[in-house]
């Protein structure tokens, strides 16, 4: 097996995605100096889940683990040298009913106890902040965090890796890991590459996203989480807008479950409300992007254009269907596996937390305590007893009712 006489000290990461590239970026950034990080695609290619999402980075959260996670990114993102990474624009949580207006009095309070500051406006100034997403008709008011923003998630991801690139880690593209290898009952590297390269670790950890669960099944781990598929529609390009954005804050029908928001010339929107619909990933699945299913999300697609102005009469450009993963407790698995030493996972994070799993986990690895949330919270194995069927139920009923959650 390569490695030498250091590979007891290697962390190899499988998945250059944005949660990878935030895990080696911070043990790069804490000094560990043998990071190796494996990704099957070409380095400007991103066919998983962050080249797919639409880039909101909200950070209130009925969760203080989430919040926290999201706060700390937000902190990287805007941080980062080299491009810019996030859009400090802030987000509309749209009132559309008498109870989610009194909601947001409450989620002000909510917001001062996290430390985030927010606000309720009125339907005027709600309208006024983003007259094309923002329905005049139908807006009571609306809760305004300004401190969260939006991103583009594949410049996002380059800006990570090439920060993590300049503090010493290794990244190997277009370099499929096909399998974990273990010895005695301990995970001590990967097979990589056509000819399935042994590639010799101390500690590895996967950051596959949905494919995750085929990797950590090999060594005899299951992940708990559910792949879900998502639809997400953009208009054209349009006359009047640039590629700039600066101006408009994304915005949110938390009693629609519907979201928006400018992406430079487009303007993007996506809805949780259809039914959830499962997918069991495979080792041969190559993209999270597959077919759009017209019966699945046709409706769910309009009902949303018929909310949001700019949709109304904008002619309609791509629309996607996304797969990414949710767990029962929609806290992201970051952690060591129980039972299998040098097996450790960052898995079932979304864009918005990433730069905080990164952060969490590179922290547990090299013991460095003040962690971000308390490590049980986030377990891999905290959902151990339950049967896969109990984990899916959980897991989709948290993603027909992600806006009771935010």
């Amino acid at each position: 097996m390569s490695g030498g006489q250091r590979a007891s000290e290697r962390v190899v990461v499988v998945g250059a995605g944005v949660v990878g590239a935030s895990v080696a970026c911070h043990l790069a950034r804490l000094g560990h100096d043998d990071v190796v990080v494996f990704d099957a695609r070409s380095r400007t290619e991103l066919p998983g889940s962050t080249g797919l999402a639409p880039g909101f980075v909200g950070q209130l959260s009925a969760s203080r683990e989430l919040s926290a996670l999201a706060r700390d990114s937000v902190a990287q993102y805007a941080s980062l040298p080299g491009g810019k990474a996030y859009w400090q624009v802030g987000c509309l949580e749209v009132a559309t009913g008498p109870e989610r207006l009194e909601r947001a009095h409450r989620d002000v309070e909510h917001g001062a106890g996290l430390g985030l500051e927010a606000r309720v406006l009125d339907a005027a100034e709600a309208v006024g902040m983003a007259p094309a997403l923002v329905d005049a008709e139908r807006t009571l008011g609306a809760l305004f965090v300004p401190s969260d923003g939006a991103v583009d998630p594949v410049l996002l991801t380059r800006l990570l890796v090439e920060e993590a690139e300049r503090a010493g880690a290794r990244f190997r593209f277009k370099t499929h890991v096909g399998a974990l290898e273990a010895e005695r009952g301990r995970v001590v590297g990967v097979r990589a590459g056509t000819d399935g390269e042994p590639v010799a670790a101390g500690r590895v950890v996967l950051a596959a996203g949905i494919w995750g669960p085929v990797l950590a099944a090999g060594a005899g781990v299951r992940l708990p989480m559910t792949a879900v598929q998502h639809p997400y529609l953009y208009t054209r390009e349009l006359p009047g807008l640039d590629d700039t954005f600066t101006d408009t804050p994304i915005v949110r029908y938390p009693d629609h479950s519907v979201y928006t928001r400018r992406h430079g010339r487009r303007y993007g929107l996506g809805s949780y409300a259809h039914a959830p619909l499962p997918l069991t990933p495979s080792a041969g699945l190559s993209s999270a992007e597959l077919p759009f299913p017209e019966d699945n999300f046709g409706a769910a697609l309009d009902r949303a254009t018929s909310l949001v102005p700019a949709f109304r009469t904008a002619p309609r450009g791509r629309r996607l269907n996304g797969v990414f993963a949710m767990t029962p407790d929609e806290l992201p698995l970051v952690g060591p596996a129980a039972g299998v030493p040098g097996l450790w996972f960052a898995e079932a994070s979304w864009v918005t937390h990433a730069g905080g799993v990164g952060h969490q986990l590179a922290r547990m690895l090299l013991d460095e305590g003040d962690l971000l949330v308390d490590p049980a919270r986030l377990a891999p194995d905290r959902f151990a007893t339950w049967s896969e069927r109990r984990v899916q139920d959980a897991a989709l009923a948290h993603y027909q009712g992600i806006y009771e959650t935010h």
